[in-house]
């Protein structure tokens, strides 16, 4: 498709008339058409747009001829899926989701179907359409919806990082605001109280005053009635208009103070309670919300409550991390708290000296525990797997190596539970090797020491049975005198096997109570 061709199409000339029908007719028949009508040439550009069209989507003519037809679909991968099925069908009948000029979608009801030109059996595209959505309006236009599901989708991503926790409501409040036509979108907390409510994050659209910082005084023994809902976790639209219908003056006043005429409520839940609310704002008249846009705007309020829930516990635990780590840092044994996923939460400065002694890295915290000791065999793991498990703490001691060290490893794996699951572990571990080491030397001794006295037992005897045959010898002698100084020998060498059977009695008593009690 050229230019010319454009120009042949827009002055009424085509190739794709048919018998009895000339192109000033087809022109006129596209022109006054209240379809959106428009051609696309045999490279997927527009070649020529009729005025129902432009008006559906905003263009002037200039700003499509020429352009991919794909523009006209909000997502282009849908756009070619449509294209193809017509190029091989023939014909394809269907809702798409279209995009305007300005950004925004609406539903159109779409018929593409081929026209092939005789001269040069290029094929083209008719494209015809109408707009399913009703009339456009503030709160109803035919994108509203799918504008404000679009916004309320793209909020988990930007609540990743807790750190940008701040500019991610900012920017969350504008595309909610933008897209349910609201004309502010604001955080308001209660103090602990409840006599005092400021707003902390708004987005509000130019010409209205902004809120933001600004503190409202509530009167504790009679708040106003929309405020007293919201404490009891209902979510509230203010209207100026009381239950029975007649005007409510609190409220009306919140409206004006506000630039508004109609104002929603949602509650925002922290650990369960009520601690503030999310409000959005209409001021056009006869503005209202709709059931959907509720339960899209409440869905967005459980996800902002949900990342501040997570960031409190977060700072909880960064507070009393400081207080942790002191006490820790005060323990002579290794000491790790890990996660589920074994990431080391807090280490003390035990664990990081032996760390250190074996040459490993020693900024450890927010790292794998296996990547922090490498050397862990995978048994290590099956343990902190079955004190997540069963939620039971779990004593082990076990031998590991480090290269050409071996140590002895006893440990103490304790669960820490956060609403009825366990979530993190603290691991008290202490090398015990050169405990282990006298341990073994202590019970080679003590074996040493058994087989010396058994010794001294079998040398005593030995000792007795010459001394029995020395002193039936001397018997025999005539010699009194010589035989009573070998009787009187003999005695003396009795008497001190005697002290040395009691000295191996003792011994054997005082062996057996060191082994039983060190």
């Amino acid at each position: 498709m050229d230019l010319n061709t454009t120009s042949r199409l827009e002055a009424g000339e085509t190739h794709h008339t048919a018998p009895g029908i000339t192109a000033a007719m087809l022109q006129r028949v596209i022109e006054t058409s209240l379809s959106g009508i428009c051609i696309v040439d045999q490279e997927g550009c527009i070649a020529f747009a009729n005025a129902s069209l432009l008006a559906m989507w905003g263009y002037d003519l200039s700003e499509v001829v020429g352009k991919p037809v794909t523009r006209l679909w909000f997502s282009p991968e849908e756009a070619r899926d449509c294209i193809d099925r017509v190029l091989s069908s023939g014909r394809w009948t269907g809702t798409v989701a279209a995009r305007r000029r300005d950004a925004s979608s609406f539903s159109s009801r779409i018929s593409v179907s081929t026209v092939r030109d005789p001269g040069t059996a290029d094929v083209w595209l008719l494209l015809s359409c109408i707009e399913t959505g009703a009339k456009r309006g503030a709160e109803d236009a035919p994108g509203h919806c799918r504008s404000l599901e679009r916004a309320v989708a793209a909020m988990p991503a930007r609540f990743i990082d807790p750190a940008a926790i701040d500019p991610a409501i900012d920017d969350s409040f504008e595309d909610l605001g933008r897209a349910c036509g609201a004309c502010r979108v604001y955080l308001a907390l209660f103090n602990d109280p409840r006599t005092h409510l400021g707003a902390t994050h708004e987005w509000c659209r130019p010409g209205q005053v902004p809120l933001r910082g600004e503190s409202r005084t509530l009167l504790k023994d009679d708040p106003p009635r929309w405020a007293v809902r919201v404490l009891k976790g209902e979510t509230v639209i203010v209207n100026g208009i009381s239950v029975d219908g007649r005007p409510d003056r609190v409220e009306r006043e919140l409206l004006e103070r506000h630039g508004a005429t109609a104002a929603l409520m949602i509650p925002l839940r922290l650990n369960g309670a009520v601690v503030g609310f999310v409000g959005y704002d209409l001021d056009a008249d006869g503005a209202c919300f709709s059931d959907e846009d509720v339960a899209l705007l409440s869905a967005a309020v459980h996800i902002i409550a949900g990342t501040l829930d997570r960031k409190q516990s977060e700072y909880i635990f960064r507070e009393s991390e400081g207080l942790y780590q002191i006490v820790l840092d005060a323990i002579t044994d290794t000491v790790t708290v890990v996660d589920t996923q074994l990431t080391v939460l807090l280490a003390n400065d035990a664990f990081i000296t032996w760390c250190e002694d074996l040459g490993l890295e020693t900024d450890v915290v927010g790292k794998d525990l296996f990547t922090v000791v490498p050397f862990f065999p995978p048994a290590t793991r099956q343990l902190y797997d079955r004190v997540i498990r069963t939620g039971r703490p779990l004593t082990s001691e076990r031998s590991i190596r480090s290269g050409d060290r071996a140590m002895v490893l006893r440990e103490m794996r304790i669960p820490i539970f956060d609403h009825g699951e366990v979530a993190r572990v603290v691991t008290v571990a202490r090398d015990v090797t050169a405990q282990r080491e006298v341990e073994d030397l202590k019970s080679k001794a003590y074996a040493q020491i058994e087989r010396n006295m058994e010794q001294f037992a079998l040398l005593a005897d030995h000792i007795r049975n010459p001394l029995q045959a020395i002193m039936g010898r001397a018997e025999l002698l005539d010699d009194i005198e010589t035989r009573e100084k070998i009787r009187l020998q003999v005695q003396r060498i009795n008497g001190i096997i005697d002290q040395l059977d009691e000295r191996w009695g003792e011994s054997r008593r005082l062996s057996t109570f060191w082994r039983k009690y060190s």
